[in-house]
């Protein structure tokens, strides 16, 4: 969507908040399904490591691979997830400066805001947060866009420390619970949640 709007001539001044409104609802919803299948495949991952608790090596060894196989479903979809938000924290930034424009006109800023380069532009609006109660501080923002990184994933899932949980539960040193924790692979980088909670709040 945002693609065809770039082709558009002058598409920031032509482009409709409805139309942005309705691409971040799609992104909304690209999210929920996303966040929810996450989820079910980190349900199944504990699933299998408390299958595994008291199993045989062969049998341990089978789960080990199948949980290490969903962690890399669960990272790709990561991935995706964090993509998505930082193209929701875009859209977010551009309704803001339509709603904006008119002030933006008066101060001169508007027309260099025009001619940025439309995928510099969105890049830049990904790490930005304004705050929607204090203009003259949001217009310092904006003049320093004018002059991220997807979250990396690092947790590493190796057959060896899945085999060395095991033991841990089967030998009282380590709950279930606390390994379901280690298994989790963490959805975003501090920032990231940080800003999650921002949006919906």
């Amino acid at each position: 969507m945002l693609g065809r709007i770039f082709k558009r001539k002058d598409w920031l001044e032509t482009v409709k908040p409805e139309e942005l409104e309705k691409e971040r609802l799609r992104i909304d919803n690209q999210i929920q399904l996303l966040s929810r299948e996450i989820q079910r495949l980190e349900k199944a991952k504990k699933d299998l490591f408390r299958q595994g608790i008291g199993k045989s090596e062969v049998e341990k060894m089978l789960l080990a691979e199948k949980i290490k196989d969903i962690d890399a479903e669960v990272k790709m979809k990561l991935r995706e997830y964090n993509s998505l938000m930082k193209q929701r924290r875009a859209l977010s930034n551009l309704l803001r400066l339509k709603k904006w424009e008119a002030r933006l006109k008066e101060k001169g800023i508007w027309e260099k805001i025009k001619s940025v380069e439309p995928e510099r532009l969105i890049k830049a609006l990904t790490e930005v947060e304004f705050q929607e109660d204090m203009f003259e501080k949001n217009v310092d923002k904006i003049n320093e866009i004018l002059g991220a990184q997807f979250a990396r994933v690092e947790v590493d899932e190796a057959t060896k420390e899945i085999m060395q949980m095991w033991e841990k539960v089967e030998k009282a040193e380590l709950s279930p619970e606390a390994v379901e924790e280690e298994l989790t692979v963490k959805l975003r980088e501090k920032e990231e949640e940080e800003e999650e909670e921002k949006e919906y709040t």
